[in-house]
């Protein structure tokens, strides 16, 4: 009983940045009710389980968080196909390979290639139909709950508005990335604010206004159950984000391609590759890309003593 598995860091082709997780690639024999409790042992944002499906090159992911189950995510699946390639479950073909994740939420179609002496880079695509509310609270609510002034928050190129798929989020346009990096998340101004009544539990925090030469907007997630120095992943947000930036005026039909990261080198900095497909009454096609870095090859031991 004794299992390998893989820590990667994704969204990164610096080692040591970006977003730890962890992968076991051939995880059918490992029991359902052990799959949670080793996700808190290693006690990273995610661990992925990689299950056999009987479609050729598909397989299905199980991610968990320390907290329990996730139904969807991004991240992991960039750390899961790197896993896969160290375990020789699959292999590149001209140094590109394509294969499909199946999640609680859904599928993606998932591509990957291997550039000469680079880190892999891996795509996943998947079609969104975020629902859009303009309804949100007012500026010197948010500025309250976000501890910031109402002048932080931009009121010219992006609005507030409530996004949700499956988990519903308040996204908030701030003109700097300084202000996105200040905000701090006062549990007594959102309990005392409308923002509870939306059901969103997460709030993400961008500015097109940006510290770095290589990215078009820096992104934060912050939220009653988001601690005040942690600085969780935004992969789970970006069909959201898509459709907020779809209902956007200004925001014109036609394929857009950005980037957009997360943290600093202090608090392990991620670069998201984006690809929008906006057309109006139609489904967003959202393909989302990254580098990732295999750290480490591991076993656990399951053996009782």
């Amino acid at each position: 009983m004794k299992y390998n598995y893989y820590t990667a860091d994704v969204f990164t082709d610096t080692l040591f940045q970006g977003a730890q997780i962890a992968v076991f690639p051939d995880a059918d024999a490992v029991p359902s009710e052990v799959m949670p409790l080793i996700a808190k042992e290693l006690n990273l944002s995610e661990t992925v389980f990689i299950l056999a499906d009987e479609q050729p090159m598909t397989f299905k992911l199980r991610i968990f968080s320390p907290m329990g189950e996730i139904d969807f995510a991004g991240h992991p699946m960039l750390a899961a196909a790197r896993a896969m390639l160290a375990s020789e479950r699959i292999q590149l073909t001209d140094k590109q390979a394509s294969l499909v994740f199946c999640q609680n939420a859904g599928n993606a179609t998932v591509n990957l290639t291997q550039p000469n002496d680079k880190p892999l880079f891996v795509q996943f695509s998947l079609k969104a139909d975020p629902t859009i509310d303009r309804y949100t609270p007012t500026t010197s609510e948010l500025a309250r709950l976000l501890g910031i002034e109402e002048k932080d928050i931009d009121s010219r190129t992006f609005y507030p508005r409530l996004a949700a798929i499956d988990t519903p989020y308040l996204i908030v346009p701030l003109l700097s990335q300084q202000a996105v990096r200040k905000a701090r998340f006062s549990l007594n101004a959102w309990s005392q604010s409308s923002a509870p009544a939306m059901a969103a539990q997460e709030i993400f925090l961008f500015s097109n206004k940006t510290d770095n030469q290589d990215t078009d907007f820096h992104g934060r997630l912050l939220g009653p159950a988001i601690g005040m120095h942690e600085d969780p992943p935004i992969g789970s947000v970006l069909p959201c984000f898509a459709g907020y930036l779809g209902d956007h005026s200004h925001i014109r039909p036609g394929t857009y391609t950005f980037t957009i990261d997360r943290g600093s080198e202090e608090t392990r900095r991620s670069v998201l590759h984006i690809e929008i497909d906006n057309h109006k009454d139609k489904l967003i096609t959202l393909r989302v890309g990254g580098e990732v870095i295999l750290v480490s090859e591991n076993s656990l031991n399951l053996d009782p003593l």
